[in-house]
């Protein structure tokens, strides 16, 4: 069992499947099309990754952990078991129009209540006005101080086993993978851009995936259900301890929130990405990167992953639960530990 989650963690790339192939080439039409006022609609094309062994593999080792005397270690391992085979049904439907089912079991949300909340929190911060622009530089500068600079200067530091690549394709501005950390190229950032992402990505991601491999208990490096969704919860509560939470980084996912609502809602990326620019006054260029991670795995008519929404009510869930035991932090920043799993995870920390 432990083999299997490794080979499928490690092999089941949910965010690359659902990824246009012709990302960047796709964005820059469209932030012009947008520009110019006419209908911003994608022609995205993808690559799906079928996963048809690990598929079987997964759906027997389901049939084996339900039969089992229920235990809560047992009940985890199902529980990532399930996770890993919703999301390799989702790699091989990108570009179908099976991935809004899919995706709503996958990131459905976690409660009413802390759904509420977080669309009340989106709200508010949309609400706020948007920040004057700052000095810019080019995420992939040759500057010391630009954003992959900082993140190489970082990871040397401290000495991490990961480098740092520049991604042209990427939608954020970063993102970690197994040993790699990748830096969108030639997007303009500020200084708390800089040091906001390079905050998230080595505190809030590689820290925890370095401690995890370290561990004995193979669930801490392949993560739990909900584990790497909750750990972006956590990563921005990083973000609002060390003050870099602003008000542009707030409304960046505050906009992202709203996006995911509009798509569920039943809008199209053009209309979405139009909202976004007319009633929001969210910047072109980033309204068209926001409603492409939301639309992820679509043609941009149908939804698509939503994922987005895990960042607002992962951070509501996980700062209400911290705030009244903070003792499991530890137990959070050991791996991909999600706020479920964490009293079946504790015992294994040490």
């Amino acid at each position: 069992m432990d083999k299997l989650l490794v080979r499928a963690a490690r092999d089941i790339q949910l965010l690359a499947a659902t990824s246009p192939v012709d990302a960047a080439a796709e964005r820059a039409r469209l932030v012009h099309e947008l520009r110019a006022g006419r209908t911003a609609s994608p022609r995205w094309t993808y690559a799906p990754a079928a996963h048809d062994e690990l598929r079987r593999a997964l759906e027997a080792a389901e049939r084996v952990l339900a039969a089992e005397v229920p235990s809560p270690l047992a009940t985890v391992y199902l529980d990532r078991v399930r996770e890993l085979a919703a999301e390799a049904a989702l790699c091989a439907a990108a570009g179908t129009p099976a991935v809004a089912g899919l995706a709503s079991e996958r990131f459905g949300a976690p409660g009413p209540q802390v759904q509420r909340e977080a669309s009340s929190i989106c709200a508010s911060w949309l609400a706020q006005p948007a920040p004057s622009e700052e000095p810019q530089l080019p995420s992939d500068s040759p500057d010391p101080r630009s954003l992959l600079s900082r993140m190489r200067a970082e990871v040397g530091r401290l000495r991490l086993p990961f480098t740092v690549v520049v991604q042209p394709s990427l939608a954020p501005l970063a993102a970690t993978g197994e040993h790699v950390i990748l830096v969108a190229s030639g997007r303009p950032t500020s200084e708390q851009d800089v040091e906001r992402t390079v905050l998230h990505e080595i505190e809030g991601h590689v820290r925890p995936r370095v401690r995890a491999q370290a561990a004995s208990q193979v669930l801490f490096r392949v993560g739990t259900a909900r584990g790497t969704d909750h750990q972006e919860g956590r990563a921005l509560l990083l973000e609002e301890r060390a003050s870099l939470l602003g008000p542009r980084r707030r409304r960046q996912l505050a906009a992202r929130h709203r996006a995911v609502e509009a798509m569920l809602g039943g809008a199209s990326f053009a209309e979405v990405a139009a909202t976004l620019v007319g009633e929001h006054g969210v910047r072109v260029e980033d309204a068209v990167v926001c409603t492409e991670r939301v639309f992820r795995g679509s043609d941009g008519q149908r939804p698509g992953l939503g994922r987005e929404r895990v960042y607002l009510e992962s951070f509501v869930l996980v700062r209400a639960h911290l705030a009244t035991r903070p003792q499991d932090e530890r137990v959070m920043e050991a791996g991909q530990v999600s706020v479920e799993a964490i009293d079946a995870m504790t015992e294994l920390v040490a």
